[in-house]
């Protein structure tokens, strides 16, 4: 049997933020160059031409709602949002302090 589980694995940061593609409720974004209003179903970004290769959620899901993604985005690394974003300000702050 198989099952979704999450695993902590250490990624570059630079790079997720480059490929990265955010889902909402209505539409989707790309976090590169955060062109809002994209369709759920496009690969690649209408705006600035990005491959996504990363997938993040705006909202808390659950696993039925993730295996359902999984069907129709398996060809991306799912990574949790609210964890990439917590890094990523808390890089931003230091860059901030260390000025």
């Amino acid at each position: 049997m198989k099952g979704l589980i999450r695993v902590w694995k250490e990624l570059d940061l630079a790079d997720v933020e480059k490929y990265l593609f955010v889902v909402g409720e209505l539409s989707a974004e790309c976090f590169a160059c955060h062109k809002v209003g994209i369709n759920k179903r496009d690969p690649v970004c209408p705006g600035c031409g990005t491959h996504f290769k990363y997938i993040g959620f705006r909202r808390k899901i659950d696993v039925n709602y993730l295996n359902k993604m999984k069907g129709e985005f398996g060809h991306l690394i799912f990574i949790d949002f609210d964890d990439f974003k917590k890094i990523i300000g808390k890089r931003d702050a230091r860059k901030l302090l260390d000025l």
